[in-house]
């Protein structure tokens, strides 16, 4: 750790434990840098000014060190950067004082005073500003002139009221491990960072976690950080966040928010010991013993939660209302639950709100373990077709299926007609838009040639966020109607073995191929339809490689194949599909 000597002013890395201050502040123009500290045209940059009073003032405080975040730091080094990050709530704890400097609030701006300048200070809009107004043990303001407004606990009335931050974690009589993840998250909602993925890594401090920078993530920089508390937290009040407050996508999980900002209205949500939670729900939950820990694996949280089941207003699917032990200081909290299947569920989005209040009899719920799957529930927008395929493709993924039929129109194959499920988005020209609606949801598309009298029939499907395909029949002389029928049934033969890949022949050599191939993006998959001449190496599925038929051999008929990678896919879903 790289501290600054207050006497002269350059940078020394003192050997062992020694007292030192720290600046809190919102970086502005021309800040005096690691590289340019000890260079002669420091003194001429606007951000100078505050090293010279920083270190003023901690002289004046007795103290021989200073650390500032802009000139201690070599950002040039990722290595130091990731680092420093992953230490910064420890160097503001440690730190003997902390100083607050806002650049925009007058000395004779009264913090008391709703709307005066101290109250519209920046300081209190960036990600960064939150773990330095809590970490350290002493921290006074002083506004734009060096002038002292006051410590912090001076003005807490003031900062709670602007910050939603808990008095007593400002007045360091609550701990903060005491404190809701939703509560905390609360803070941090409405902040803003310079880069997206500050959002998360400035609140790594507050949850005391630590994880790599990678810088280019995005967003999925917050998804990541609430992995790493869940690793080391059982706090359930991590799923309580609601969509409506938050105005970017959506989540790729429903189960995790997409933003701090989801959490704005679960300031007052507070956990319920387990004892006190369990005695809500009568003799029958308390003698099943309460499990309030969960666990995190790549497709979903396994969790025991009290759970009813509520009537859907269309009555097509089974639907819960699952408890969590927190409550929000006028009721329980609680989620909605699509079931799926055994012990499966999927959280429910709703276009407002993720989190419902549960209201009494508490009598009526039952303990259950549930398995509560991380993909999302489908959205009807189209994702673009990938150019490198080289051929038209059918773009699976839990938000939608886009079809495009222009290749198989070059090979002589039109579209004659289509069935699809519920949640046809947009036709445009030869492509479709699909947003499947549930698990076993399909859409099949009748393709035939004219001159040969060749046809076929593709139906695409989805299984908890894979593809799955199947290929028929039909002939010239068909009515696609009567093609098509069979396909709007139950019991129709699309998708019930869940194959990923299939192919059937054709005259000539040729044969239709359908193939599913995982994009590397999570929830995204491309199911491939083409038409033509199979490589005379094989086709290669996996490690494994299927003889292409002899070009005057028909082959068998409508031949399916299933990677590796789908067969571990279903033995897990059959385990938890298994229960009752």
């Amino acid at each position: 750790m790289r501290l600054l000597n207050t006497n002269t002013l350059k940078l020394e890395e003192p050997r062992g434990k020694t007292r030192y201050a720290i600046l809190s502040h919102v970086w502005g123009d021309e800040e005096a840098s690691f590289r340019e500290i000890n260079e002669p045209h420091a003194v001429n940059l606007k951000g100078y000014s505050k090293i010279q009073y920083c270190c003023a003032q901690a002289l004046e405080d007795g103290l021989e060190y200073a650390w500032i975040d802009t000139c201690c730091i070599d950002k040039s080094s990722s290595t130091e950067l990731s680092e420093a990050i992953n230490s910064m709530y420890r160097w503001y704890e440690e730190a003997f004082v902390c100083y607050v400097y806002l650049e925009d609030v007058r000395s004779d701006a009264d913090p008391a005073v709703e709307g005066s300048q101290f109250w519209r200070s920046k300081w209190f809009t960036r990600g960064w500003t939150l773990q330095e107004l809590i970490a350290p043990g002493s921290v006074i303001f002083f506004a734009k002139d060096w002038v002292e407004i006051g410590s912090r606990e001076s003005l807490i009335p003031a900062i709670a009221r602007i910050t939603g931050v808990d008095e007593r974690v400002l007045l360091g009589t609550l701990r903060l491990a005491e404190v809701s993840v939703a509560k905390k998250m609360a803070w941090a909602s409405r902040r803003e960072t310079t880069r997206v993925e500050d959002r998360a890594y400035s609140l790594m401090g507050i949850f005391r976690v630590h994880m790599p920078l990678i810088y280019g993530e995005g967003a999925h920089a917050f998804t990541r950080l609430q992995h790493e508390i869940m690793r080391t937290s059982n706090d359930q009040s991590i799923f309580a966040w609601s969509s409506s407050t938050y105005d970017g996508t959506e989540s790729d999980s429903l189960i995790l928010a997409p933003s701090p900002d989801c959490f704005y209205f679960s300031a007052s949500i507070d956990r319920i010991p387990p004892e006190d939670f369990a005695r809500l729900f009568g003799p029958t939950f308390q003698d099943t013993e309460y499990k309030s820990h969960f666990s995190m694996t790549n497709s979903g949280i396994q969790i025991s939660l009290p759970v009813k089941i509520q009537p859907t207003r269309n009555g097509s699917e089974s639907s819960y209302v699952a408890v969590l032990a927190y409550s929000d200081g006028e009721g329980l909290v609680g989620l909605t639950l699509l079931h799926r299947g055994g012990s499966l569920f999927q959280r429910q989005q709703s276009p407002r709100s993720h989190i419902i209040k549960v209201s009494t009899p508490y009598d009526e719920f039952l303990a259950r373990d549930v398995f509560i799957s991380t993909e999302p529930l489908v959205r009807g927008y189209s994702l673009p077709v990938l150019p490198e395929l080289g051929h038209p493709a059918i773009t699976y993924s839990l938000r939608s299926v886009h079809v495009q039929a222009a290749q198989l129109a070059h090979e002589g194959f039109l579209l004659r007609g289509h069935r699809l499920g519920q949640n046809l988005r947009t036709i445009e020209g030869s492509g479709f838009v699909w947003n499947p609606a549930e698990a076993g949801a399909r859409c099949s598309f009748a393709y035939l040639n004219p001159t040969s009298g060749e046809g076929f029939v593709v139906t695409v499907g989805g299984w908890f966020g894979r593809p799955c395909v199947h290929i028929d029949d039909y002939r010239h002389g068909n009515r696609i109607e009567d093609v098509l029928s069979p396909y709007g049934r139950d019991d129709s033969p699309c998708c019930s073995t869940h194959p990923a890949w299939a192919f059937k022949p054709l005259r000539a050599g040729k044969r239709v191929t359908v193939a599913t191939r995982y994009q590397g993006v999570p929830h995204q998959w491309v199911v491939s339809v083409s038409v033509g001449y199979p490589r005379s190496a094989g086709v290669h599925r996996g490690t494994k490689r299927l003889p292409s038929p002899h070009p005057r051999d028909p082959g068998p008929r409508a031949k399916r194949a299933r990677p590796d990678e789908m067969a571990q896919i279903s033995d897990i879903l059959q385990q938890f599909l298994g229960g009752s």
